[in-house]
């Protein structure tokens, strides 16, 4: 019943960016709290074909811009074909966290456990993991940091 609601909200949103973009981004972040993401304060922008997965856990903060088809992962369950341990499936579920005024670029992967920084750039299709300092750049797959976002002009 969860997943149909936040069908029903996307597409309303969809049809409500033809008349405010207030309203979209309002539909849009209460489709994703009904799937348990979390948020604090408002995004500035989430793109209706992003993948957010809140099953282990997922915060994104105030000013994050989520590009469109981003995919952000809080799940990893290929470690377990080949432990065959069923005890291993609670180490699965990993948090994320993006910090505040980030940008998540087209078709980059956010992978489990990632804690983005604040102000940090992720490049479009870039792989990421791990903790990710404030302020950085990032690109490629697997991504490298290619600058510091208090540089650009």
């Amino acid at each position: 019943m969860k997943r149909i609601l936040f069908y029903i909200l996307i597409n309303i949103a969809f049809l409500s960016r033809m008349i405010s973009n207030k309203w979209y981004m309002y539909l849009i972040i209460k489709a994703h709290q009904s799937q348990g993401v979390h948020f604090i304060g408002m995004p500035e922008y989430i793109q209706k074909d992003a993948y957010l997965d809140p099953s282990g856990g997922l915060t994104i903060n105030e000013g994050v811009v989520i590009s469109t088809k981003v995919i952000v992962l809080t799940h990893d369950w290929s470690f377990l074909k080949r432990t065959n341990n069923q005890r291993s499936s609670d180490f699965a579920y990993k948090a994320v966290y993006i910090g505040e005024n980030s940008f998540i670029g087209a078709g980059a992967i956010i992978l489990p456990g990632t804690i983005i920084g604040k102000n940090c750039i992720i490049g479009a299709g870039a792989v990421i993991k791990g903790r990710i300092e404030d302020y950085s750049i990032l690109i490629g797959n697997p991504a490298k940091k290619i600058g510091d976002t208090r540089d650009c002009k």
